[in-house]
């Protein structure tokens, strides 16, 4: 389990790295073995419709599965003080950016929420809009973690 954030402490860490979640590869994995298994089940009680459509499952999440495991490692946000780098575009500095903020949007559901992590470029007038669902991050350490950065960023280039 990572450490909190103290965003009172802007000694605390240079920069923040986002990934994918390892959660949703887990369940694509568990999905891909169950079809495997159902479909295998399924053929030996010579139910051949459930068969064929639960290895049409396993076929086509084989691809989406071995994609999400070789991007697991890969960097999808990079916040440190100089600014936001999403993958491997071009940090933007905390000058061109504003309005950076993460907040949860209910769906209309009672408990079914999706968490945005949302900020504006200011140069070519652009909103960049992510879910955070399916990243290793959540919106509470987010806003802690943008807050500390813009901080640091202040006091680096002594603006008030």
């Amino acid at each position: 389990m990572r450490p909190l954030i103290d965003e009172n402490n802007l000694s605390y860490s240079k920069e923040f790295l986002i990934y994918h979640t390892r959660g949703k590869i887990l369940v694509r994995a568990v999905l891909v073995i169950g079809a495997f298994t159902g479909s295998i089940y399924f053929y030996m009680q010579n139910q051949l419709f459930v068969f064929s459509a639960l290895l049409s499952l396993f076929i086509f999440q084989i691809p989406l599965l071995i994609k999400s495991v070789k991007r697991i490692d890969e960097i999808q946000f990079r916040i440190n003080s100089k600014g936001i780098q999403y993958r491997d575009n071009l940090l933007i500095p905390w000058n061109n950016i504003e309005n950076e903020r993460a907040f949860s949007e209910h769906n209309g559901y009672k408990d079914d929420t999706t968490d945005y992590f949302i900020y504006y470029i200011i140069d070519p007038g652009q909103i960049m809009k992510f879910n955070l669902n399916e990243l290793s991050t959540d919106v509470s350490e987010l806003s802690i973690v943008l807050n500390v950065q813009r901080n640091r960023f202040k006091k680096e280039n002594s603006i008030t």
